[in-house]
């Protein structure tokens, strides 16, 4: 695909846009504080280990009981300080 007068970029971003309904679910970019060692040892098997942390992650979630539908709930309010 190429768009007429828009040069690279334009094309770049009219086929992200093409991409349907078929596209995997986005991952959300997010600030978290890990303690030192936890964080050492996922970055020295190298690279990928923010993808080796996500399935971490997710095997830990597998093992635990559902907690029902709040628990995975997104953009839930924030810093409220409620427990």
């Amino acid at each position: 695909m190429v768009t007429p007068g828009g040069g690279v970029a334009a094309t770049v971003a009219a086929i992200r846009r093409m991409r349907g309904p078929g596209r995997r679910p986005a991952k959300e970019q997010v600030a978290i504080r890990l303690d030192p060692e936890v964080l050492s040892a996922f970055r020295a098997g190298g690279p990928g280990w923010q993808t080796r942390m996500n399935a971490a992650l997710k095997e830990w979630l597998a093992a635990q009981p559902p907690r029902g539908k709040q628990a995975v709930q997104r953009g839930g309010s924030r810093g409220t300080g409620s427990k």
